[in-house]
């Protein structure tokens, strides 16, 4: 399946407000990118569409069981990747999560495991949020 960067930006936050056990709207969205609600139902549609997200009534989105799967998945590469950037080269936190944040969505199943490998299976991220690698040894 092929995201853009809005779209895996998106899935990325839902999964994020997931894991606090809070539901999210198309309003709750609007103001996390700074951007009109209209903007935000286009994305929510281009999801819907892909069966990524479930409308669950007035402006309340969440994401489907496929959604969930392709959320888990950018979140575990995004947090992988930001904590190599940060203890394998050096970058600043705020720089890592930048960096990582363009290619979570792009990078290959590989490289992810084989950074996992070099990490020694990091338990959390730069962020200190949870880091599960039952995804990543599923993929392999």
């Amino acid at each position: 399946m092929t995201l853009n960067p809005v779209e895996a930006s998106y899935l990325r936050e839902m999964y994020r407000k997931g894991e606090n056990s809070l539901e999210i709207s198309t309003g709750d969205l609007a103001k996390i990118f700074d951007v009109r609600p209209a903007s935000v139902v286009d994305v929510v549609h281009r999801l819907a569409r892909k069966k990524l997200v479930e409308k669950q009534g007035w402006g309340k989105i969440a994401l489907s069981k496929k959604g969930l799967s392709v959320a888990a998945r950018i979140i575990h590469n995004h947090r992988v990747l930001e904590t190599y950037f940060s203890r394998g080269l050096g970058l600043e936190v705020e720089d890592s999560c930048t960096e990582a944040a363009k290619i979570d969505y792009l990078i290959g199943d590989k490289v992810i495991r084989r950074l996992c490998e070099k990490l020694s299976f990091p338990e959390q991220c730069i962020h200190g949020f949870e880091v599960s690698h039952e995804i990543c040894r599923r993929r392999l």
